[in-house]
């Protein structure tokens, strides 16, 4: 048996809206229309040529130069939210805000943000959040202590501010309720006040991040994919795999869909069965899953928090349907994933991966629609989808009779009650579109299961390509809920 590859509006109204600011004054003249009001207030303590940017509601940014009245550039409809945070502190100050958030019944001309001198040879520690979705709540630390709760989208500060030159970590100590937080440009050096710190919020879809993807410059070479992939692990991206688009435009492909980063080894590879057996229980027991085989070594990933120890079995390949079934499912039993088969020491085997969680895994067959329209496997992987099955590839049986050699396999985890929807978009001309593609889909809950191509005419004639996504539904766990790394 092996795996088939998938070849693999408007100037009025601005108008309007500057003529009534100005004679509104400060905030404190009639609302600007029926619905919607002003959001102002009183900048103190800014200190004679500096800067300090305020923002509303994580997006409509002002910069201060001088004390005094403010308003916001933007209105906000009538009894919406506002939520006033610094985004920027000026140099060798710090600014708090007081009164800045509420419901807008009025004009607000409340807010007030004072300004008072650091501490001599002290800095502040501080960023951005977005995506904090509307009464969230996220805590973070700097280095292990000083907590700060964040509930608004915009800029926040720690209140304890860190010598000059000193080191900072910051790190997310409570999640969101059906959030994940992602930190990145968290830790360095203070040399001066730190506004860059980012917190990127998204909400959780069954227990799983709606994944965000990423390309970086393709790489092979041990050393430079090494260096890379653990560069973007540590932002909480994971690699998937090496990307051709076309010919000429080839990425590495990297997911952030778990509140975790990752920490990656590559190992050398081994010539026989038992070796590669006991280099990935060795891995295993250290809390390092196999991720894929390259040319030159075997990748393992780490993942902070994940679901380690992990252990591994591998079994003769089977070459009917039939044996395939009865070892997948016996294993499955037992928690075992099928991962994939691998050719080594001259016999190709089928590797098996359990981990610590409960699930249990069963496999069914289909017939293949490898040579059908994109519509017909549509229709045949929701059917699938919706009794719990996720597809995972088409494969060849070179000892079934006739033309039952090539079946869609399918996996369900009989321990949860999970369901899978299923789309097969247009393949697209370039890795940057496949990003774009991929971060609109993973907004509604998809994972990018990569290329299939399908063959209407026949494989003799040319063939559909189209990107295949699968969104889970009530999933949780890290296997058949996220995108997945190739063996």
């Amino acid at each position: 048996m092996h795996r088939s590859q998938g070849l693999c509006k408007t100037i009025s109204l601005i108008l309007l809206i500057a003529l009534l600011g100005a004679c509104g004054g400060g905030g404190d003249g009639e609302a600007q229309s029926a619905s919607t009001y002003t959001i102002g207030g009183q900048l103190s303590g800014l200190a004679t040529g500096q800067r300090v940017s305020i923002s509303n509601n994580g997006t409509d940014t002002l910069t201060l130069a001088s004390n005094g009245a403010f308003n916001f550039p933007a209105v906000v409809p009538s009894n919406a939210a506002y939520a006033v945070t610094v985004r920027t502190q000026p140099a060798g100050q710090r600014c708090t805000v007081s009164q800045g958030s509420g419901n807008a019944s009025g004009n607000v001309a409340t807010v007030e943000v004072r300004c008072e001198a650091l501490a001599p040879n002290t800095v502040t520690i501080g960023g951005n959040v977005s995506g904090l979705g509307a009464g969230k709540v996220v805590v973070l630390q700097n280095n292990g202590a000083d907590d700060l709760s964040v509930s608004a989208n915009g800029g926040f500060t720690f209140p304890t501010n860190v010598a000059a030159n000193a080191a900072y970590a910051v790190s997310v100590l409570t999640q969101p309720a059906g959030q994940n937080c992602v930190l990145t440009q968290a830790s360095g050096t203070a040399s001066a006040s730190v506004s860059s710190v980012e917190l990127f919020c998204r909400n959780l879809v069954a227990g799983v991040v709606r994944p965000m993807y990423l390309s970086d410059t393709y790489r092979e070479d041990r050393a430079g994919l090494l260096a890379q992939v653990n560069a973007q692990g540590a932002n909480g991206y994971a690699y998937l795999t090496g990307f051709a688009a076309n010919a000429n435009d080839f990425v590495n492909l990297y997911v952030r869909d778990l509140p975790t980063t990752f920490t990656w080894e590559a190992l050398d590879p081994q010539n026989t069965a038992a070796g590669l057996q006991a280099q990935l229980n060795a891995q295993g027991a250290r809390g390092f899953a196999h991720s894929t085989f390259l040319v030159d070594s075997v990748l393992y990933v780490r993942a902070a928090g994940g679901l380690a120890p992990f252990s591994y079995e591998l079994l003769p390949s089977q070459n009917t349907s039939a044996g395939f079934l009865s070892q997948a499912n016996t294993q499955g039993e037992r928690g075992f994933f099928f991962l994939g088969e691998f050719f080594i020491g001259g016999t190709t085997v089928a590797i098996y991966s359990r981990d610590s969680s409960s699930a249990r895994y069963t496999y069914e067959m289909q017939t293949t629609t490898a040579t059908a329209t994109p519509d017909a496997f549509l229709t045949q992987a929701n059917a699938q989808g919706q009794q719990g099955y996720r597809f995972i590839g088409e494969y060849v049986f070179s000892g079934n009779a006739g033309n039952d050699a090539f079946r869609s396999v399918y996996v369900r985890d009989t321990a949860q009650s999970a369901t899978f929807e299923y789309q097969a978009l247009p393949a697209t001309a370039s890795a940057t579109a496949l990003v774009t593609q991929a971060n609109a889909e993973g907004e509604l809950g998809s994972v990018f299961y990569g290329p299939v191509t399908f063959f209407p005419g026949g494989f003799s004639q040319p063939g559909v390509a189209r990107h295949l996504y699968i969104r889970p539904v009530n999933c949780s766990g890290t296997l058949i809920c996220r995108p997945a790394s190739p063996l």
